[in-house]
């Protein structure tokens, strides 16, 4: 460990063999012009070399003389540190010959103008009274002869540090920016993952928010409490850990004002940073909370480097990793990958189970009823992973778990907390299960228990929602923005499963579509998104879905359709869409092409001489005829300039006849079916299906509905309506006969 002397401002190192002295450490956000290690080992050569100069100047005829103390070229008549240095030199020389000359600290002048007459104060925080605002601000007015590491802007909250730590009669100081060197990686590693110890062990820890002016404010009612609630300092990754580790904590504004302590502000800080009052003033109970509870303390924290995200947590969970600048956000992986081998606290995995931040606000549901729709941002403003439906059973940051301080681990019951591990195929864990509604009626859904609850409500356990897949014991973990809580009922109903959970958006099979990712059963996944955005206006939603291999996500307003592996085998899915108010809708069918990885989307109207009820199930069933028996569909080419048709069989029809193939011994088993369509074929955009909604007597409304392909491979489904004024019944004229 390196610690900075604050007489000499020299950086000496303190090995297993020399015992470490009692020492300050400084807690503050970085700028653009620190002080680095390189910097305060020039400014000490710089010194002991004028020092050097200095002693050889006592020794000639003309010391004392007027002009040697302030000649130029000897002494920086302008820098108080070396007038008071020489002025000492000076009185032990001609007052005390016979005593060695002892060095005084050149801060002493600044430290003894300290302000005492600050009230209402601990006495905690007595012992850190500020320094006063003339005789600070003078200080800093540097001379243009002096070292250019003295003029940096980072320098005065270093000398601050010192000069603060040399009254409290601490001789060292740590500052993460000079006492660290940066061009060795093996000692950037050993800080980073030493550093939460170092904060812990310091005597006192000084936090120098900068952007907060202790002044009164001459316009407006804002006073320094709201800079300090506003502070960059309580946004920053690295901070949080500066925060919590150390027991003392003093705060100081701009000029280094005192602002007070942790425990004087505790109720403010607890307001800003949504941690527990108790959690702040005793160090020891940071490890106690839950692994939520302290994901949820950075969760709206940043960092300039998106590793750091994870590198500046090591100490809160008490682990040490190699360091890899480079990795960008495979770092937090690491760390969450790293805290299940040391942790069984399930609440790991509880990330977004208390919903989506808009959703809070609302009653809480549980997925036995559907949720409400939520209005989403437009297509081309989301990125891909967004658009599933699927999601990894791991965070991508600490921002999904915002609003979870409040999670803590369940008390024990009759319920074991398995063992779980991480591996190629994803989290390998054995949960309580319980099936539940969600989607469509062809999905399998359930929710899977955690060992952790909300402290705030009275539901006994958070869910993970989970979709079953093709694959044997393979689950994919689902969106949702509600609340996934877990009954009393549904818990006593729920059975231990042994099953996975990968860990990825596409649900470990491939992350991008288009890419040749396969499950275990050789299915193409994760290959077309649907996405209708404009249709909430219209008053249209999803009333059936009809597939085999889909995953239809109400609240995201996505359907995910998995292709089938094999030479011209079509996926077929058929969506109703429904008006139950003007007693109107359509049918959607997409087919995904297992061998080439393409999609064709079109639309298709209901029979002319169907007679529609007022709960769409006659054109459900037109869906589930349409599905069965598919039949010859137009699709176009690479380039769009030519179209054929292509035979498309229900999978349920092709996978009996595989079964019977194989069964009766026939090589091969699958037979091929239509016309192959080669790599790279493009969606062809049909016609727009028109119909008319009838209104009121008089008015009449017409429905426009079409599919745009977007960009990312989604296709987007809008529609536009026009009212009209519907024309009077025509009634024939009448004549009168001549006489």
């Amino acid at each position: 460990m390196r610690l900075l002397n604050v007489h000499t401002l020299e950086v000496e190192e303190f090995d297993g063999g020399v015992p470490t002295p009692k020492y300050a450490i400084l807690s503050h956000t970085w700028g653009t012009d620190e002080v680095t290690m390189a910097d305060v080992e020039a400014l000490a050569t710089h010194r002991r070399n004028q020092e050097k100069a200095l002693g050889s100047s006592l020794s000639s005829p003309t010391f004392g003389s007027t002009e040697l103390l302030f000649h130029p070229q000897s002494v920086d008549k302008s820098d108080a540190m070396r007038l008071m240095l020489l002025a000492n030199m000076l009185m032990a020389f001609r007052g005390q010959p016979n005593k060695s000359f002892q060095r005084v600290s050149p801060y002493a002048a600044i430290t003894s103008a300290y302000d005492a007459h600050l009230q209402d104060m601990d006495d905690d925080t007595r012992s850190h009274r500020s320094f006063n605002s003339a005789s600070t601000e003078s200080h800093h007015v540097r001379s243009p002869h002096s070292h250019p590491v003295e003029r940096k802007a980072g320098f005065a909250k270093i000398e601050f540090a010192c000069g603060q730590a040399a009254k409290e009669g601490y001789t060292h100081v740590w500052v993460d920016t000079c006492c660290i060197d940066r061009k060795s990686s093996g000692e950037v590693t050993e800080a980073i993952n030493s550093m939460f110890s170092w904060y812990q062990k310091a005597a006192v820890c000084y936090a120098y928010l900068d952007d907060v002016n202790l002044d009164d404010y001459t316009e407006g009612y804002r006073t320094w409490n709201d800079d300090f609630n506003n502070s960059r300092w309580f946004t920053r990754g690295w901070t949080l850990q500066e925060l919590l580790a150390p027991r003392k904590v003093v705060f100081y504004a701009k000029g280094w004002r005192l602002l007070g302590t942790k425990s004087s502000l505790v109720k403010t800080i607890q307001k800003i940073t949504k941690i527990d009052e108790l959690t702040l003033l005793e160090p020891r109970l940071i490890h106690s909370a839950s692994i939520a509870q302290r994901m949820s303390w950075a969760s709206r924290r940043a960092t300039t480097r998106p590793e750091d995200v994870a590198y500046s947590l090591f100490g809160i969970f008490g682990v040490n990793l190699p360091i890899i600048y480079g990795e960008g956000e495979n770092a937090f992986l690491r760390l969450q990958e790293e805290i299940i081998r040391r942790s069984d606290d399930h609440s790991i995995f509880a990330w977004g189970a208390l919903g989506h931040p808009d959703a809070r606000q609302a009653p809480h549901h549980n997925h036995h009823h559907q949720p409400n729709h939520m209005p989403t941002a437009d297509i081309d403003d989301i990125d891909f992973d967004s658009l599933t439906g699927t999601t990894g059973i791991l965070a991508r940051s600490p921002a999904d778990f915002e609003g979870m301080e409040h999670v803590i681990v369940s008390p024990p019951s009759t319920i074991d907390t398995a063992d779980h591990t991480l591996t190629n195929k994803g989290l390998h864990i054995t949960l309580p299960v319980v099936p539940v509604q969600y989607g469509h009626a062809s999905e399998k859904h359930f929710l899977a228990v955690l060992n952790c609850q909300s402290e705030l409500d009275d539901s006994p356990r958070l869910g993970l929602l989970l979709t079953e897949t093709s694959t044997p014991n393979v689950l994919l973990r689902t969106k949702t923005r509600r609340p996934t809580f877990v009954s009393a009922k549904d818990l006593a109903n729920a059975k231990p499963r042994l099953f996975y959970v990968p860990n990825g958006p596409a649900g470990g099979l491939g992350s991008a579509m288009g890419a040749k990712s396969k499950s275990a059963a050789g299915a193409v996944e994760e290959i077309l998104f649907l996405k209708y955005p404009d249709l909430v206006a219209p008053g249209y939603d999803v009333l059936d879905v009809q597939a085999k291999r889909s995953q239809w996500n109400r609240e995201f307003s996505t359907l995910r359709v998995s292709g089938m592996e094999g030479r011209a085998l079509y996926q077929l899915c058929v969506i109703t869409f429904w008006n139950k108010h003007m007693k109107s809708g359509f049918i959607v069918r997409v087919l995904v092409d297992g061998a080439s990885r393409t999609g064709w989307v079109d639309l298709v109207q209901s029979e002319p001489d169907i007679i529609l009820d007022s709960e769409g199930k006659a054109l459900v069933e037109v869906a589930k005829r349409v599905w069965e028996k598919p039949g010859r569909v137009e699709v176009a080419a690479a380039g769009g300039k030519k179209s054929v048709k292509v035979e498309v069989v229900n999978p349920v029809e092709w996978e009996k006849e595989e079964a019977e193939s194989a069964r009766a011994g026939l090589a091969g088993g699958r037979r091929d079916r239509g016309v192959t369509i080669r790599p790279g074929a493009d969606i062809k955009t049909y016609e727009a299906v028109s119909f008319v909604e009838k209104w009121e007597r008089d008015y009449m409304r017409t429905v426009q509905a079409k599919m745009v392909k977007k960009n990312k491979g989604v296709m987007e489904l809008s529609m536009t309506s026009m009212l009209w004024m519907a024309a009077p019944p025509r009634r024939e004229p009448s004549w009168d006969r001549p006489s």
